[in-house]
């Protein structure tokens, strides 16, 4: 068995950390401009908030075409949480969103939208959706269930 000295741990530690960031970060592209005006985008919040751990994150992904006001979102809650998510949505909770009209200022782009269908939204949830995205900040804004919550744009 190869003895393995202090600066090759230091190597193998450094390596490992770099690979245990980079799955860690946010893929890029996921806030870009698609052509144009068009802005492609991917917000998440892991849920329960903290202090709780979280098992299920909100993901909230669309296009947006800022030119014509037009585009589609779908919001979903799905299993596990942020970075370990899984392809299971949570019964009733996935809505698609088509874009009505599109506000900008500064850095901040507000999408306004109504779900597809009254059928599927739970009691005293609105069929309209705004979503706020602060480019900047890399945040975005938007309420689930009654709940205003700001997700991470990544």
């Amino acid at each position: 068995m190869k003895q393995v000295d202090r600066r090759n741990f230091l190597k193998l530690a450094g390596v490992g950390t770099a690979v245990a960031a980079a799955a860690l970060l946010p893929g890029t592209g996921l806030l870009s401009w698609v052509t144009g005006d068009v802005l492609k985008f991917r917000a998440v919040i892991g849920l329960p908030k903290k202090p709780l751990p979280a098992y299920a994150s909100l993901v909230i992904e669309g296009n947006v075409d800022l030119d014509t006001r037009t585009g589609l979102i779908t919001r979903s809650l799905i299993a596990g949480a942020p970075g370990a998510t899984s392809n299971i949505a949570f019964p009733g909770t996935t809505r698609s969103i088509q874009v009505t009209d599109v506000r900008r200022s500064h850095d901040t782009v507000e999408i306004i939208g109504l779900a597809d269908s009254t059928e599927t939204l739970a009691k005293g949830e609105s069929r309209e959706v705004t979503i706020s995205i602060n480019r900047s900040l890399g945040t975005a804004t938007a309420a689930f269930f009654g709940h205003e919550v700001m997700l991470a744009v990544d």
